[in-house]
């Protein structure tokens, strides 16, 4: 049942989903500083370092 004519009312009405979890910045001076692919944690193998070298090695 709405009481306006307010066309958020059933937004309004809606319970708040809770926002994801931020992921934390890179350690600065770090060798994953500025990595594209930084999830929280080191990788086993840099992908930057993978992405430079040429195709067919």
């Amino acid at each position: 049942m709405n009481f306006t004519n307010n066309p958020y009312e059933k937004m309004m009405k809606q319970k708040p989903r809770p926002l994801a979890p931020s992921i934390p910045k890179e350690p600065k001076g770090s060798r994953c500083s500025g990595c594209p692919y930084w999830r929280g944690i080191s990788c086993v193998s840099c992908y930057r370092e993978l992405l430079k070298t040429p195709a067919g090695r």
